[in-house]
C-alpha cells in the first residue's frame, strides 16, 4: 500500500506542472494564432504562425488529457488518446510548415486562404474531440467494455501458449498474402492497381484481415523475448522482425515498417518499464537513410513513366533498387531529403483545405444520414450481398475534389474531420469528433498494455486506422469490426487458455520473471 500511495501522490504532485504547461502553450497558441490573423494580408506567413499555432494548441490539449497518465503524458503508456494529439500535433501542425514552400501536384490547386480556414476547422474539430475525450463514453459503456475484456482475461492467460504460436500467425499471414497477390496481381502498392477500384469478391476482405497476423506475430515473439524470456523466441523474433520488414519494404508499404517496429517496442517498454533507445535510434535512422530513400524510388519503377510493373516484375526489381539505395554516399543529403519528404508526406491539412475551399459552392455537401448509413451497410458480408458497392472514397475523391482521371489509381487521405465537414458542414463536425474523443477514451479505460499484454495486440491493430487518421469517418468506423475479429481470432491462436478458473487475488496472475516489482 506504501508503494501504491508513493505513486498517487507522485502523480498528484506532478498534475499541477502540466496544468501550469497546458496554460503557458495555449497562451502561446493564442499569440502565435493572433499573429496569423494580423499577417492575414502575407498568406505564406499567415500559414507558417497558423500552423505553429496550432503545434502549441495540440501540445496545450495533450498536456491536459495526459497529465495523469504517467510519464510523458501517456505517450510511454501507449494510449490511443495521447497519440492522437500528438500526431495532430505533428501532421496537422509542423507539417503544414512545408506550405511556406512552392506546391506541385494536386496541392498546388490549394489557396493558402483555404489551408488557414482549414486549420481553424481541424482546430475546433479537436477541441470537440478533447472534451469528448476527457467526458468519456459513460457508465454503462465502461461496465460493457471492461467486462468483455475481463472475460477474455478469464479464458485466456497473459502467456504465449507455445513457442510455434508466431509462427502459426505469420504461417496464416503469408499465406494470405500469397493467396491474396495470386487473385488479386497486386501485392501491396505494386502490381495491378486497377483491381483496387474495379473488382471485388467475398473473400478478398477475408484475406485482408488475415494479413494483420503478419505484425501480430513479431508481438507474440517479443513477448515470449521481453516478457516470458523463453530462450528460443530470440531467434523467432528476429527471424519474423526481419521477413516482416522484407515483405514490407517489397509491398513498397512505409507503414508496415513503423507497425513492425512497435510490435517490438511495445513488449519492451511492457517488460523492462523504459524505453528501447537502441531500437529509437535504429528506427530513425533506417526510417531516412533507408526506408523512405528506397521506397520513393521503388515506387517510381513500379509504376514508371514506362509503365506498370508487374508484381513479379516489381518484385525482381527490389534487390537492386535497395542496393542502390545502401550504396548512395550522400548521407547528410539523404537525411535532409528524406526529413522534408516525410513532412510533406505526414501533412493532413491538404483534405480538409480542398474540401473547404470546393465545398459548398463548387461540389455540394453529401447527406450526413451517409454517417450512419454507410458503416451499417459495409457490416453485409459480399459473400451474403453480391451486388456490394466499392467503397472505395480516396479514390473517388481524387476524382471529385483533385479533378484526376479515372485512369489514375491513387487514394488520397481524407481525414475524419474533413469527412464529417463535406456530409453537412460545422454540426456533423462538432457532433462527430465528440463521439470519436468518447469512443477513444473508452478503448483508452479497458485497454492496459501493462497489465494486459492481450491489449498489445488490440493497440498495433487500431494504431493505423485512429491514430494515423488518414481515411474518412466512414471507413475508420467500418474498419472496427474487422478489427476485432481480428482481434479474438488471434488471442485465441497466441495465449493459453486457463485449466481452471482466475487465479485469487494476490496470487501469481498477470506476473513474469522480467517484472521488477515482483519483490517490492
Amino acid at each position: 500500500m506504501t508503494g501504491i500511495a508513493a505513486r498517487a501522490q507522485t502523480r498528484s504532485a506532478v498534475a499541477p506542472r502540466w496544468i501550469t504547461a497546458a496554460a503557458l502553450l495555449l497562451a502561446a497558441a493564442i499569440g502565435l494564432s493572433g499573429q496569423a490573423l494580423a499577417t492575414a494580408g502575407e498568406p505564406t506567413h499567415a500559414v507558417a504562425w497558423g500552423s505553429l499555432g496550432f503545434a502549441a494548441y495540440a501540445a496545450s490539449l495533450l498536456c491536459l488529457v495526459g497529465r495523469s497518465q504517467g510519464k510523458f503524458l501517456g505517450l510511454s503508456r501507449w494510449r490511443l488518446g495521447s497519440w492522437i494529439l500528438f500526431w495532430y500535433g505533428v501532421a496537422f501542425g509542423l507539417a503544414t510548415l512545408t506550405w511556406v514552400q512552392p506546391q506541385t501536384g494536386t496541392p498546388a490547386l490549394i489557396t493558402l486562404s483555404s489551408v488557414l480556414r482549414a486549420l481553424w476547422l481541424v482546430a475546433v474539430g479537436m477541441t470537440l474531440w478533447a472534451l469528448g475525450y476527457c467526458a468519456g463514453p459513460g457508465r454503462p459503456a465502461r461496465r460493457l467494455g471492461k467486462k468483455v475484456t475481463g472475460a477474455l482475461s478469464l479464458r485466456f492467460t497473459p502467456e504465449v501458449r507455445s513457442p510455434l504460436a508466431p509462427w502459426i500467425l505469420y504461417a496464416i499471414c503469408i499465406a494470405a498474402r500469397i493467396a491474396s497477390a495470386v487473385t488479386t496481381g497486386r501485392f501491396g502498392y505494386v502490381g495491378n492497381a486497377q483491381s483496387a477500384v474495379t473488382t471485388a469478391s467475398g473473400y478478398q476482405q477475408v484475406l485482408s484481415l488475415l494479413e494483420f497476423f503478419g505484425p501480430l506475430a513479431v508481438a507474440a515473439a517479443a513477448l515470449q523475448v521481453y516478457r516470458e524470456r523463453v530462450p528460443s523466441a530470440r531467434v523467432t523474433l528476429t527471424v519474423l522482425f526481419l521477413a516482416e520488414i522484407a515483405f514490407g519494404a517489397a509491398a513498397g508499404n512505409k507503414q508496415g515498417f513503423i507497425i513492425t517496429i512497435l510490435a517490438v517496442a511495445i513488449p519492451f517498454t511492457v517488460a523492462r518499464r523504459q524505453a528501447h533507445k537502441g531500437l529509437l535510434a535504429f528506427t530513425v535512422l533506417a526510417l531516412l537513410l533507408i526506408v523512405i530513400p528506397f521506397n520513393q524510388t521503388y515506387r517510381s519503377v513500379a509504376r514508371g513513366a514506362t509503365g506498370t510493373l508487374s508484381t513479379s516484375q516489381a518484385l525482381d526489381a527490389a534487390p537492386g533498387v535497395l542496393a542502390q539505395t545502401v550504396r548512395s554516399g550522400n548521407v547528410g543529403g539523404v537525411l535532409s531529403s528524406s526529413a522534408s519528404f516525410l513532412l510533406a508526406r505526414i501533412r493532413e491539412i491538404d483534405s480538409p483545405a480542398i474540401i473547404m475551399q470546393r465545398t459548398p459552392e463548387q461540389i455540394g455537401f453529401l447527406s450526413p444520414i451517409q454517417l450512419v448509413e454507410l458503416p451499417i451497410v459495409t457490416l453485409v458480408p459480399r459473400a451474403v450481398w453480391q451486388g456490394k458497392p466499392l467503397l472505395e472514397s480516396g479514390y473517388e475523391f481524387s476524382q471529385t475534389y483533385y479533378d484526376l482521371p479515372a485512369t489514375v489509381y491513387t487514394a488520397s487521405a481524407i481525414t475524419p474531420v474533413g469527412d464529417l465537414y463535406r456530409h453537412g458542414g460545422w454540426i456533423p463536425v462538432l457532433v462527430g469528433m465528440f463521439l470519436l474523443g468518447c469512443g477513444i477514451r473508452l478503448l483508452d479505460d479497458v485497454m492496459d498494455v501493462y497489465g494486459n499484454p492481450h491489449s498489445i495486440f488490440l493497440f498495433l491493430l487500431l494504431f493505423p486506422s485512429l491514430v494515423k487518421q488518414e481515411d474518412d469517418w466512414v471507413g475508420t468506423l467500418a474498419s472496427l469490426p474487422g478489427t476485432l475479429l481480428v482481434f479474438l481470432l488471434a488471442i485465441y491462436l497466441t495465449f493459453r487458455r486457463r485449466a481452471t478458473g482466475p487465479e485469487p487475488i494476490g496470487g501469481s496472475a498477470g506476473r513474469h520473471p522480467g517484472d521488477r516489482r515482483q519483490q517490492a
